[in-house]
């Protein structure tokens, strides 16, 4: 049944239903996040990616779950921002609740290569390497950043 104020009891069709809302919300925060991201690639402005990291970070806020927000977050953050450390740190903290994520994996691991911090640029890959598979997105790019990096500690 409903409660007094209107609303489903505990189990019922509300919190399904606020389930999908906040997965819906994230998912719609991700696509504005995402519409500035072009806008800050097309147009090379500054203040677009730092709305689409606003808006990739409140979508992840949102839903805790949508990890690939999280991702693009971080990616503007090194890529375009220069904030290394920032997007470092947060793609760690998603690897420890998650280490076999595979996207954050190859991600910190080209943070780490534009941080310099070569070392652990080439763990990173080696570790993206041992969990994915020939065919998956970043696979062949890693196997040769791998080749390249192994060269330069030699």
């Amino acid at each position: 049944g409903r409660r007094a104020d209107g609303s489903a009891g505990e189990g019922g069709l509300g919190v399904a239903a606020l389930a999908m809302w906040s997965w819906l919300k994230a998912y719609l925060l991700y696509i504005w996040g995402g519409l500035h991201r072009y806008f800050g690639n097309a147009n090379g402005v500054h203040r677009e990616y730092l709305r689409a990291v606003h808006y990739f970070n409140l979508a992840y806020k949102t839903d805790p779950g949508f990890h690939r927000a999280l991702v693009a977050s971080a990616v503007i953050r090194y890529r375009e921002l220069g904030e290394i450390e920032g997007a470092i740190a947060a793609l760690s903290d998603l690897l420890q609740a998650v280490p076999d994520h595979g996207e954050a994996r190859f991600n910190r691991a080209l943070a780490y290569q534009e941080a310099g911090r070569y070392g652990e640029a080439l763990a990173d890959f080696r570790s993206y390497l041992q969990q994915a598979q020939p065919g998956d997105a970043y696979y062949d790019e890693a196997r040769r950043m791998v080749v390249l990096l192994g060269e330069l500690a030699e």
